[in-house]
């Protein structure tokens, strides 16, 4: 059904492992006692040793007086195991460049000058001349970065009725506000506690403490509160972040609109410049050992100047450019058996299982990788389980012959009547290169959802319609694509209802009709 990984990587080193192979058969359970494991009676002659010759993806090895191995083969192994290396560190580290991109980018582009400052994406929202990963163009967005280091404990007062989350430097979640969050919609005064913090915390707070300095902090403004300047005055009114220490302080609301951003990873070898930036800012306790450790292999360790040679540039070059390649298999011809919401339909879930990206204690990098490539904004309430609550996404990328979807043809969505969703739906096309909102030409892109009232069939359903141009009299119910380009679709429920949960409404696949 799905294309298997686009790269195999052969780790060298671990190619004598079949040593392991007789002593383990049958321990599978993990409960077999070791004495009852151990097995027949073996002799050094029964040690198989990996021949003085392999044969690798990256070249033939060559062994002299049975182990040592020659110069040219010692090259060709620490270049694999600097690439191997280089391409995991990219993969495990997707999250931490993806968010610092946005805190970097906005700061760059917004020209926001604090943690203080407010960008502000008014409606109609976002435009394809914003980078934001599967960003939306249905709700208002009002950003700001924290920077507890700078600014030590950090007040985020918030008006009634909003809603949004914060997220760490790893894009890790922190807390939600709102609705969903400690103040349950009612508003309040959310205090930011920086890595260690053991000073006094005052009452009449929701005391936060993050594991990093910087948190990236997004909302939404539910209800009437306006567009373009209005939606900014909305946000300079009633939202407010400052350092508990000095209160409140001058601030810009910058109305976003039009001024382009870029927020994503490089997807080159300038990413490594970035993470050694994380690596040197963020507090030593917010990373792994072992991943600290497969970085200092690479030249980033903390206190220490990062001065990559030629060599390695060309390997950090590669290692992005492979694990983009690997993240695009993931993401777009996953292999994984629970990928999609319904067996018979191409709708997939974005979050596999949840939001942790761990089952059982165990990590699941692959969920991890589906998640961070395509978007952002880490919160439990982005899996919902409670009708009426929170939000659920699904995206497709292929139509109902399982061919990927080309921004040339013409495709028909049938929604079924009475969508089940408490606030609105709506359908978004994006571009698989960026995963940021498709530009269908001249900076230009459209949604189709409940709170636009497309035309109705009969029976209440709603025909939408994807393609180049508009079929004749369905300009409503239009999604206007880009004919150069592939592109997919993110299908949003906001406030999923039961027949969404229990899954008994199910949404049809894309039919090409031209």
């Amino acid at each position: 059904m799905k294309t298997k990984a686009l790269f195999t990587l052969i780790p060298a080193l671990l190619l004598a492992s079949n040593l392991a192979a007789p002593v383990l058969a049958g321990s599978a359970d993990g409960n077999t006692n070791l004495f009852e494991l151990a097995g027949k009676k073996q002799t050094n002659k029964d040690f198989k040793p990996a021949p003085d010759k392999i044969k690798t993806n990256f070249g033939t090895l060559k062994f002299e007086l049975e182990a040592f191995p020659t110069e040219e083969t010692a090259r060709k192994l620490y270049d694999e195991m600097d690439l191997q290396r280089a391409t995991q560190a990219y993969m495990d580290f997707m999250p931490a460049l993806s968010v610092y991109g946005i805190v970097k980018g906005q700061i760059r582009d917004f020209g926001l000058k604090s943690a203080s400052d407010v960008g502000v994406h008014p409606s109609p929202g976002l435009t394809p001349s914003e980078l934001y990963l599967t960003g939306n163009n249905s709700t208002v967005y009002a950003v700001a970065s924290l920077d507890l280091k700078v600014d030590g404990p950090t007040v985020v007062d918030i008006p009634p009725g909003m809603y949004g989350t914060a997220d760490d430097a790893l894009f890790k979640y922190v807390v939600d506000f709102g609705v969903v969050g400690p103040d349950k919609g009612k508003g309040g005064k959310y205090l930011f506690l920086p890595p260690g913090y053991a000073g006094e915390v005052p009452d009449g707070y929701f005391v936060v403490k993050s594991p990093s300095y910087r948190v990236w902090a997004m909302m939404r403004g539910w209800g009437d509160i306006g567009t373009g300047d209005k939606a900014t005055d909305y946000f300079r009114q009633n939202l407010k972040i400052f350092p508990l220490e000095s209160g409140p302080r001058a601030a810009n609301y910058i109305n976003t609109a039009g001024m382009g951003l870029d927020s994503l990873a490089p997807e080159d070898g300038s990413a490594f410049e970035l993470l050694n930036e994380i690596i040197q800012y963020e507090p030593k306790e917010l990373f792994g050992a072992e991943q600290l450790g497969r970085l200092a292999s690479l030249g980033i360790r903390q206190g220490k100047p990062f001065t990559p040679d030629a060599r390695m540039q060309r390997i950090f070059d590669q290692a992005a450019k492979q694990g983009t390649a690997m993240a695009r298999a993931i993401v777009f011809a996953s292999r994984d058996p629970d990928i999609r919401y319904w067996p018979n339909r191409h709708w997939e879930k974005m979050f596999l299982h949840n939001t942790t990206f761990e089952r059982d204690g165990v990590g699941d990098i692959d969920a991890r990788t589906l998640w961070h490539y395509s978007a952002i904004v880490v919160s439990p309430n982005l899996i919902s389980t409670t009708p009426g609550a929170g939000t659920a996404y699904l995206t497709s990328f292929r139509d109902s012959e399982d061919r990927f979807l080309n921004g040339a043809k013409t495709y028909r969505l049938r929604v079924d009547a009475n969508p089940p969703v408490k606030n609105f739906w709506a359908v978004t096309a994006y571009d698989p290169a960026t995963r940021s909102l498709l530009d269908s030409g001249g900076n230009r892109n459209k949604s189709v959802g409940s709170r636009e009232k497309p035309i109705a069939n009969a029976d209440g359903s709603v025909d939408v319609y994807f393609g180049p141009e508009a079929p004749k009299g369905k300009e409503k119910n239009w999604v206007p694509t880009n004919p150069e380009k592939g592109f997919f679709l993110v299908f949003r429920f906001y406030g999923p209802l039961e027949g969404y949960i229990d899954k008994t409404w199910v949404l049809n696949d894309l039919e090409l009709i031209d």
